[in-house]
């Protein structure tokens, strides 16, 4: 995977097919967000690269296994074209997940948090970081391990 930006570069530009505007990230704002995004990844989770991600940007890395044991999680991070107004995309990619998981959306994709328009309650365009979904995602993977090892979802499942 080819790293898409780095330290006082520039994202090279993603080809959107049949779209005139520019990628958010070639805007002033999406400059300054795409800086902000890439600061906190750094600062919070240093193994994961910004890369060309299915068309877009987007981040990939592995998180470790919560009680331990072989291998890690393949985790991508994925902007949609109209980000921040749309939430980046969070998918596990490895290992496999054991089917009829609860908390999964189309698969392979970790309900992070509830979709509500309070801020309060899950993404919020204003603050919410590719960091922090990573976060969530940690924590969707330690709950989903309990699950596995016990049958029970820890925490709120409504």
């Amino acid at each position: 995977m080819e790293p898409m930006y780095t330290a006082g570069g520039s994202p090279r530009p993603v080809p959107a097919a049949g779209e005139a505007s520019a990628p958010w990230f070639q805007t002033p704002y999406g400059d300054w967000r795409l800086k902000a995004e890439v600061e906190a990844m750094e600062e919070r989770f240093p193994g994961f690269r910004l890369a060309a991600v299915e068309g877009s940007l987007g981040w990939m890395g592995r998180l470790a296994r919560p009680f331990g044991g072989d291998g890690a999680y393949l985790v991508q991070v994925r902007y949609p074209m109209c980000f921040p107004d749309e939430p980046p995309e969070v998918t596990i990619l490895e290992p496999e997940l054991v089917p009829d998981t609860p908390h999964l959306v189309l698969g392979r994709r970790p309900c992070l948090y509830l979709p509500t328009r309070e801020p309060s309650h899950g993404y919020d365009p204003a603050t919410t970081t590719a960091a922090t979904l990573v976060a969530w995602t940690a924590l969707w993977i330690h709950a989903y391990e309990t699950w596995a090892a016990t049958g029970l979802w820890p925490g709120r499942s409504d």
